[in-house]
């Protein structure tokens, strides 16, 4: 779950879905006429929308961290999770590419890039590595063998193939990104953003000229980018989220009650030029 806990205890609690709707909906705007257009559009919109499914059955009832009274966040130790994320993945990615291969690879290299560090095309925001267990180095070099046959299946179409994924695959990260800044990570008060840049981004895929994107609070709610990338301005995107509040008594089944009678709300954030 993406969480962002709030002062009086509550916490604001979105799926995985949720934050990767919200991350469809940079996707749906990018572009302007200094930034690409995505291509193939469609494709990119549909990766980006479901780059973090497979956890249906787990969000549906997932395990709570009874002292906080709310599931457990995406960053938090999950007991017994790694199995469950293992299978998540493959399934999700082996979906992606029955539907669409092409989103399939953007959203497998997206996992993997995960477990490297995004595989450090950013030197902001400062990522961490971390020591993986062998059951997630083996699923990585799996998905990674065939990422690569994939990827010579459509080089062989297509001679810019390669450079029109890499820029892809960054901008994925960065509507990852930009979804858990206004999700949970980029909160300087309740209702107030703090500063936050992405470097390097690159601004075309005909071009290797890079900007740093920054992000910086403008009123309650609301946020201005530099350079821009969007294809209008002002514009509003809005995420889904419960409002959870603890429960008096430490339960896992108090904290389940807690978690399925929580109120729904549209959380909606304005970003300009």
């Amino acid at each position: 779950m993406v969480i962002r806990e709030l002062k009086d205890g509550r916490s604001y609690v979105s799926s995985q879905e949720d934050h990767a709707e919200l991350s469809a909906q940079f996707a749906a705007h990018w572009g302007n006429n200094r930034f690409s257009k995505l291509r193939p559009y469609k494709t990119m919109v549909f990766a980006t929308t479901y780059h973090d499914s497979g956890y249906r059955e787990w969000e549906g009832n997932p395990p709570m961290n009874i002292d906080k009274g709310r599931p457990y966040a995406h960053r938090e130790d999950i007991p017994s999770f790694e199995e469950i994320e293992l299978k998540a993945y493959a399934k999700n990615v082996d979906w992606l590419t029955s539907q669409d291969p092409y989103a399939g690879l953007l959203v497998s290299m997206h996992r993997t890039g995960l477990w490297h560090n995004r595989y450090n095309i950013f030197t902001e925001p400062a990522g961490r590595l971390r020591e993986r267990s062998q059951a997630v180095q083996n699923a990585k070099k799996e998905l990674e063998a065939k990422q690569e046959e994939l990827k010579k299946s459509f080089a062989a179409k297509d001679p810019g193939f390669i450079n029109e994924l890499s820029y892809n695959y960054t901008v994925l990260q960065i509507f990852d990104l930009l979804s858990l800044y206004f999700c949970c990570d980029g909160y300087a008060s309740e209702t107030e953003f703090k500063e936050y840049a992405i470097a390097p981004v690159r601004i075309s895929y005909d071009s290797d000229e890079t900007v740093r994107l920054t992000i910086r609070p403008n009123g309650a709610g609301a946020v201005a980018m530099d350079p821009y990338p969007f294809d209008i301005s002002p514009v509003r995107f809005s995420a889904r989220a419960r409002i959870v509040a603890p429960p008096k008594e430490k339960s896992e089944a108090a904290c389940i009650d807690a978690y399925h009678k929580a109120a729904r709300q549209l959380l909606t954030f304005e970003v300009s030029a």
